[in-house]
């Protein structure tokens, strides 16, 4: 159904700018945020929402009536906004976070609803639009061009090359969902062979420059795959699958902004054998329909599949143009490719509006002259929930602005004053919190830098120093904790929490069984991760205690066989044990693992301790290795250090900071 109130004066006017507001979307970028693309985009977007509904609210004033009106798209649209609203609440942990994902989150949803809803019930149109698109299309890849070929980069001025890879659009990805669709659009074009010389001309500009950008850019994304921070189709489609063995999931998926911990739950041995074995986990899968299906659950995705039905349905009538057919089958393709993504999602709401703005629908007017209280209400209602909704994207806006700005700032004390507001304006941002942990530290680990020896030789600082280090530390321990409490299923939020118990072992007391029990906590929530366990084996390696040791480093060779580190650390606890067999062989097998030219250093070192070991080895169990030569010294074999860092007398911090305290 529609709901507007407005002159026809007002109507053309809102027409023009929502048509160039479309375009305006895809190039959109602000430097004032951490991205300065989806980000400034997003909210780009939600101001625009709002204003458009203050310009309804301001014409009801005036009109004082309401006209609904119903569309076709209405109802799925409805639907798939309202398996996002159920997501959230039956399934996301950080319920805020899901409200404010910029790629798939409640608030992206809702913002695009709205201008779908308006665009759909515009009625005026440019008349040299397909021209417009074709030639921003033109200019658009003509700067994608520029950004991505290395012939024409290494040619541009030194501050622009740092933007290499990525487009106006935001990602490669987001630039050849566009390029796909502005292509699609001008090939369609062309295919109608209208009269107009300009315009075919224009068309087949815009066809062939998107085309020849898109091939270069799929080209780029094919040889560089394996960068890709996205998960493999296979993955994505057990997580997809995942979610139907439980029925909260099945009918609502694990929530929005929760993509992680399920691909946790589906990750095998198999991924510990690719290249992005180190990525813990992923936010996105690896297409928007499965993503959907995981996040949303059945509800979710068959009210996507509904939107895209009908698309398809109109398209093939016999009504249906050549344009439309194409493009239906083009959002079918990209949904079924392509990662989910602002840029994907904005396109098939702005798409179908434009479709259903065609032709007008049963309307039904309501008249509220005479009823002078509901009139009132509705008014207040409107002007106070577009304010409010001004005042918190304002708010959140400050909060990424404020967050970019100490990111580039020198000063420590600024560092820390500068997000600590950005962080009080969004507390809900772990990615805002995890960073403010990781500077209270440094400011911690800086202060206790600064210990002095006493007579004994024991490192000691003033007292002044002592309160600032245990202020900084607490408040390093607090942030951590609180990105836990965000979302206490993720690996990594425990993994953040004992890197910072770790880093204070040697100046608060208890730091060491913090640091044990934060780490056992993500080795549970992420069994199939071998880094958990070797990090915690490191730990009680340091400790001494190399039975444990020795076992989690054993199951984290299980999971990753030809990782070096593991093997590395586990043949120094058999040495430790005084198995000096096992650690001569395990030893061998470190020295196998690694490429003499390519890990020169790390292949000095195992070979140098392979000779150490061997001489505790009786002689017939001995084996040879030949070294070959080196070229790079790159070291990443490492043994956790045998004492951390210590000051005297340790801080005792409150029970609060234990892991395990709320």
């Amino acid at each position: 159904m529609n709901l507007y109130f407005f002159p026809m004066s007002l109507q053309t006017i809102r027409s023009y700018v929502l048509s160039v507001f479309a375009l305006v979307v895809v190039i959109f970028f602000l430097p004032f945020t951490q991205d300065f693309f989806t980000t400034p985009k997003w909210y780009f977007v939600g101001f625009f929402a709002l204003a458009l509904l203050l310009s309804s609210v301001g014409a009801f004033l005036f009109s004082k009536k309401v006209v609904w009106e119903k569309r076709e798209f209405d109802t799925p649209f409805t639907l798939f906004v309202i398996a996002g609203v159920l997501s959230v609440l039956f399934g996301s942990t950080n319920k805020v976070q899901a409200l404010l994902n910029p790629h798939f989150g409640l608030l992206t949803f809702l913002f695009f609803f709205i201008i779908y809803y308006y665009l759909s019930r515009s009625y005026k149109k440019f008349s040299h639009g397909d021209t417009v698109l074709s030639i921003f299309s033109v200019l658009f890849s003509i700067t994608v061009l520029a950004e991505t070929v290395p012939f024409i980069t290494m040619r541009l001025p030194v501050a622009l090359q740092k933007f290499q890879n990525v487009t106006l659009a935001g990602t490669l990805i987001d630039a050849l969902v566009f390029l796909g669709f502005a292509s699609i659009i001008s090939l369609s074009n062309l295919l109608k062979k209208e009269s107009k010389l300009l315009k075919n001309v224009f068309s087949f500009a815009g066809f062939v420059f998107t085309t020849i950008t898109a091939i270069v850019l799929l080209f780029t994304l094919i040889k560089n795959s394996a960068t890709l921070a996205l998960p493999s189709v296979a993955h994505s489609w057990y997580s997809a699958v995942e979610v139907l063995k439980q029925p909260m999931t099945a009918l609502f998926g694990v929530g929005i902004d929760n993509f992680q911990l399920m691909f946790v739950k589906v990750k095998d041995l198999a991924y510990n054998s690719s290249p992005l074995w180190q990525i813990t986990s992923f936010s996105l899968s690896r297409t928007a329909l499965f993503h959907t299906m995981t996040e949303m659950g059945l509800f979710g995705v068959i009210s996507l599949f509904l939107v895209l039905f009908l698309l398809v349905k109109n398209a093939f009538s016999v009504e249906g143009s050549i344009v439309a057919k194409l493009v239906s089958l083009y959002f079918i393709a990209a949904f079924l490719l392509f990662p989910p993504s602002f840029l994907l999602f904005f396109l098939l709401f702005v798409w179908v509006g434009m479709e259903q703005s065609r032709s007008k629908g049963k309307e039904l007017t309501m008249q509220f002259g005479e009823i002078i209280p509901a009139y009132a209400v509705l008014i207040l209602v409107g002007m106070v929930g577009i304010g409010a909704g001004c005042f918190m994207l304002g708010k959140l806006y400050m909060s990424e602005y404020l967050f970019q700005k100490s990111l580039t700032t020198n000063n420590l004390k600024d560092v820390y004053e500068t997000m600590r507001t950005a962080v009080s304006y969004n507390p809900y941002n772990e990615r805002m919190r995890t960073n403010f942990a990781q500077v209270n530290l440094l400011i911690a680990n800086t202060v206790a830098g600064k210990a002095t020896k006493d007579a004994n030789g024991q490192p000691t600082l003033s007292e002044t120093d002592r309160q600032t280090v245990s202020q900084a530390i607490q408040a390093a321990i607090d942030e951590a904790k609180a990105v836990v409490a965000l979302n206490p299923g993720k690996g990594s939020s425990w993994e953040l929490l004992a890197v910072v118990y770790r880093s204070i072992v040697g100046v608060v007391q208890g730091a060491d069984s913090w640091t044990v029990s934060a780490y056992q906590r993500a080795v549970i929530l992420d069994p199939q991760n071998p880094s958990y366990r070797v990090a915690l084996g490191g730990i009680l390696y340091g400790f001494k205690q190399y039975n444990d040791a020795s076992r989690l480093f054993e199951q984290a060779i299980a999971l990753k066989p030809d990782w070096p580190n593991a093997q590395y650390n586990y043949a120094w606890t058999a040495y430790q044990q005084e198995d000096y067999l096992k650690a001569a062989t395990t030893m061998q097998t470190v020295v196998s693992l690694l490429n003499p030219k390519i890990d020169a250093a790390d292949y000095k070192k195992a070979a140098a301790d392979l000779e150490e070991f061997k001489k505790k080895v009786p002689a017939e169990s001995q084996t040879t290795q030949t070294d070959t030569g080196a070229t790079q010294t790159k070291e990443s074999l490492s043994l956790p250090p045998a004492t951390a860092p210590q000051i005297e007398p340790k801080i005792n911090l409150p029970k609060t900071a234990s892991p395990e305290a709320k």
